[in-house]
């Protein structure tokens, strides 16, 4: 069979590769093509934020994300969240700030989709192709082996994202390629994802349905946001945010957040359950959990402030968390070391690029791995554009 040879090929159809197609074929880039093993492209676009594509933030930092800071600023800092708008506000999709800060779809996740597509030809996209493995040929070029046959590329780029969502296609072969072109990586794991719980937490399952506003702190990192209490264990924002950055042992949760033991409690004829600014089921739950009898606050006892004290610190370590088919993202990926950071060109080989979430960079719940995918593909496209078009 004889091999279809393009001046760039594109691993994965999703944020960062659609994106990159779209940067250079607006350039006049036309030897391209974008490979995916699924029938259509930006599957895992389409399902996110409740089928709306939570875009972006109002403010993403450096701090947000897991990974080397200097690596994601340098990044970050080349394309940012008002010039993706801007993108975006040019092919008359218009986000809308939901909730922190968080641009979300005004439609749906289709509308994400149809902008990036907008500028790349259908006959750049070779879908339902599994690809099975890379190598370099004795002239230097690349041979993608798919099943469907190879193909050949001069220019390499890796964005096939991670094993999250593995139902629309989430996959580890991005780290399968690296390692077969001698890239170091760290496997990935679920994040973004709900804790289950230990026996002593049971009485969480209880109350599945009840959020509530939360502060979780995982030892160097405080996230805020609502927890939702699941038939599982816990999720919500601040639990899948918090989750990024737990590997194992104790995180500590604050249920009341936004005052002090004393501001919370200080009706001295009420009940404690009465005055805790959440649910009445969960005000009593909580109590119970901590021993606490449910009284007026004139007739609490020095053991007992000292037990409402876990209200502000109750610490928990998870069993474990709801796996990879409820992850919005995954931790790990190819090393960065060995990605420039100007380009996201491969120090070890010419002519490879590493984009988005393949890499071993993981932003926190709130759009923040759309940009950091954005961002990647943008800061490569500047290179490549130059590249293709004057070679």
């Amino acid at each position: 069979m004889a091999i279809k040879r393009y001046e760039l090929v594109i691993l994965g159809a999703g944020a960062s590769g659609l994106m990159l197609a779209s940067r250079l074929c607006e350039k006049g880039v036309q030897e391209l093509c974008i490979v995916d093993h699924n029938p259509r492209i930006g599957m895992k676009i389409k399902v996110s934020g409740g089928g709306k594509c939570n875009v972006t933030n109002e403010k993403v930092f450096a701090d947000n994300y897991l990974g080397t800071d200097s690596f994601v600023k340098a990044v970050l800092d080349r394309y940012t969240p008002s010039q993706l708008l801007n993108f975006l506000n040019a092919r008359g999709v218009i986000p809308k700030i939901r909730s922190l800060g968080q641009y979300f779809c005004k439609k749906s996740a289709d509308e994400v989709i149809d902008a990036l597509k907008k500028n790349i030809p259908n006959k750049a996209y070779l879908l339902s192709h599994k690809i099975k493995a890379v190598k370099i040929d004795k002239s230097g070029e690349y041979l993608i082996e798919t099943d469907k046959g190879d193909i050949g590329a001069k220019y390499l780029v890796v964005a096939t994202g991670s094993s999250a969502y593995p139902q629309v296609g989430g996959s580890d072969i991005g780290l399968n390629l690296a390692k077969d072109l001698g890239h170091r990586y760290t496997a990935f794991t679920p994040v973004l994802v709900g804790w289950t719980v230990q026996k002593d937490q049971f009485w969480m399952k209880e109350l599945s349905g009840i959020s509530t506003y939360v502060s979780i702190d995982v030892g160097h990192k405080k996230l805020n946001g609502d927890l939702l209490f699941t038939h599982k264990g816990i999720s919500g924002p601040a639990v899948l945010s918090a989750s990024l950055y737990w590997k194992k042992g104790l995180v500590t949760i604050d249920f009341l957040p936004k005052q002090s033991l004393k501001e919370a409690f200080k009706q001295k004829k009420k009940q404690l359950s009465t005055q805790m600014n959440v649910s009445k089921r969960l005000s009593k739950s909580l109590l119970e959990s901590i021993q606490v009898k449910d009284k007026s606050v004139q007739d609490l006892s020095q053991e007992d402030w000292e037990k409402l004290a876990l209200l502000k610190a109750y610490s928990m370590s998870p069993a474990g968390n709801f796996g990879l088919k409820k992850a919005e993202a995954c931790r790990g990926g190819v090393a960065t070391d060995e990605v420039d950071e100007q380009n996201m060109q491969s120090k070890l080989h010419e002519r490879l690029y590493f984009l988005g979430e393949v890499l071993d960079v993981t932003g926190e719940l709130g759009g923040y791995n759309f940009q950091w995918a954005f961002s990647s593909a943008v800061v490569c496209a500047d290179d490549l554009e130059y590249k293709l078009l004057n070679s």
